[in-house]
């Protein structure tokens, strides 16, 4: 049996899959923080980005693994890239909880020690691009767009985030002493997530002038 064709691992399914994964994951992970205090929420916070960011990579490059390395996962993955795109959306609302216990329950601490404005021109407009292209992903309300409309709106928002979730992790490393390796690995990512983009559109690019 060909488990990529499986009905369990395609469509809403994978989708039940990855959201109830990663939710035991950040669950199992809470009582291992101390959150009486604003650093415990502020550990789940990150643990519940840890969680979403290899599914927004997948989603931002599964075109391009798939026109660079054409075989059964990059066609499933490809074929799943909305499911994909839905589960980090999903996820993420992991971190947009934790950030509203941080606010709720520790306001200054926030102000002082974790706020910079930053974070906010990237935070708000990147989780309007998330909500705006979740609603979109369902059929009845992309029937209500154009073509156009919908692809202005997921490339940009796809690059958008993508390029948040890279510039945090940069920053982290060029900023910050507490460095942890797997800022390391996700940096590394993102930049090889964009790099496949562009060698996918140049092996179009020389495919398309190569038939004329």
């Amino acid at each position: 049996m060909d488990i990529l064709k499986s009905k369990l691992f395609n469509g809403w399914p994978l989708l039940y899959w990855i959201v109830g994964i990663n939710s035991a994951a950040v669950i199992a992970y809470m009582p291992m923080q101390d959150l009486s205090g604003p650093l415990g929420v502020s550990e789940m916070i990150q643990m519940s980005v840890r969680c979403s960011v290899p599914l927004l990579y997948l989603a931002f490059a599964a075109s391009a693994i798939n026109t660079l390395f054409p075989g059964k996962f990059s066609r499933w993955l490809l074929r799943n890239r909305r499911y994909i795109g839905l589960s980090y959306a999903s996820s993420m609302g992991w971190q947009l909880f934790f950030i509203i216990w941080m606010l709720a329950g520790y306001w200054e601490y926030y102000v002082e020690e974790v706020y910079l404005l930053s974070d906010l021109v990237f935070q708000v407009p990147g989780y309007l691009f998330i909500f705006a292209m979740t609603i979109t992903s369902f059929h009845a309300v992309r029937r209500k767009m154009s073509q156009t409309q919908w692809h202005v709106l997921h490339r940009t928002g796809i690059y958008f985030l993508w390029f948040t979730v890279v510039d945090t992790y940069y920053y982290e490393l060029t900023y910050y002493g507490d460095i942890q390796f797997i800022d390391y690995i996700y940096a590394a990512a993102g930049l090889l997530a964009y790099l496949m983009r562009v060698a996918a559109w140049a092996r179009l690019r020389v495919m398309q002038l190569a038939k004329r």
